[in-house]
């Protein structure tokens, strides 16, 4: 029997939106079947890939535990450390977060999900805890691609963070990861903000041209109004 032992974590549920459609095509063959594997070569690879990059330094338990199962990940990392007392977990999720947004959005795709701080038992194999259950129940009723936080973590956010970075923001009402936050591109050559808000305005209009049910068709409506606003606080990322 194991033995549970909860410990205040910062948790994130993420779904990657169009999952469901890709399946659905890729069980008819053709090409949304190399689509599909794709995509999921991408969401087992891309936690462990960010975490190859991490400081040797940095004790392993401070690295965020990740869970993939099918079109989720599920992400958490211990809120404090004794080890380092600079250590700020929540920060460090919600940098995961957005590192994970840009390498999807990258390839497509649009994100939706919740993060929650509380207790939590978080194995290699299971995770169990009202912050789980409450960042699950966040992603489930978010009708549109963002990653709000909770009321707790919020406020734990801003008790840590303060009020200067834009890592987290309010948008629309809601206290949300900035995903598109452009520090956190996986490419560090000149221009490659641009670059990057570049690519995503040609796949979100893609999107918007494209034969899509309303639902579809409005969760890229909001991501590209979003994505302009984004562009408009930052002057420095040239958007055509």
């Amino acid at each position: 029997m194991p033995k549970i032992r909860f410990e205040d974590r910062a948790v994130a549920f993420i779904d990657v939106l169009g999952f469901k459609q890709v399946v659905d095509a890729a069980g008819q063959g053709g090409p949304k079947h190399t689509e599909l594997e794709s995509l999921i070569d991408v969401l087992e690879s891309a936690v462990p890939k960010l975490d190859g990059t991490v400081d040797h330094t940095v004790p392993r338990d401070l690295i965020p535990k990740h869970l993939y199962i099918s079109d989720s990940i599920i992400l958490s990392a211990p809120l404090t450390s004794s080890q380092m007392p600079s250590y700020r977990g929540l920060s460090i999720l919600v940098m995961r977060v957005i590192q994970i947004s840009h390498i999807l959005l990258s390839k497509g795709y649009l994100l939706r999900g919740g993060i929650s701080v509380g207790p939590v038992w978080h194995t290699d194999s299971n995770i169990v805890g009202p912050a789980y259950q409450e960042a699950y129940q966040i992603e489930t009723k978010t009708l549109v691609p963002r990653v709000e936080l909770s009321p707790n973590a919020k406020n734990h956010w801003v008790s840590t963070e303060g009020s200067s970075s834009t890592m987290c923001l309010e948008y629309m009402s809601r206290f949300i990861v900035n995903v598109l936050h452009d520090y956190y591109i996986q490419d560090n050559s000149h221009g490659a903000a641009e670059r990057a808000f570049e690519n995503y305005s040609r796949i979100i209009e893609s999107n918007l041209r494209a034969n899509h049910p309303e639902p579809v068709r409005y969760k890229w409506w909001w991501f590209k109004e979003y994505l302009d606003s984004e562009v408009e606080r930052n002057a420095y990322i040239i958007h055509t």
